[in-house]
């Protein structure tokens, strides 16, 4: 009875923080320092494939960190390219690492 219990109160959290009940796929929104951002219609995308499409742009200037995690506690990590101006600021896309892949976000809204 009380895994049953640990279980339900687990996915409830999820499914709260997803805003939805499915919570075995990516969710439609995240937040990440202090923004919202929505699930983008690009497809998923390797890290390597990352590191290559924003390099041809950025060249070394930016680097991928990981800025939060999503479901705050617990939860999958979010990245963002940063460089020294803006570590720590919210850009303009945003990625959710789901498994061995990154789901693309985008930015909602105006400051």
């Amino acid at each position: 009875m009380a895994l049953v219990a640990i279980v339900a109160v687990v996915y409830l959290y999820f499914a709260s923080a997803f805003r939805s009940a499915n919570v075995f796929a990516p969710p439609e929104r995240m937040t990440s320092l202090g923004r919202t951002y929505l699930i983008s219609n690009f497809p998923p995308r390797s890290r390597e494939e990352l590191d290559q499409r924003y390099s041809q742009g950025h060249g070394t200037s930016y680097t991928f960190e990981r800025v939060s995690s999503f479901p705050i506690p617990l939860g999958l990590p979010v990245y963002q390219w940063q460089n020294d101006d803006i570590r720590g600021q919210a850009t303009a896309t945003a990625y959710l690492e789901w498994g061995d892949k990154y789901i693309s976000y985008q930015l909602s809204g105006a400051p």
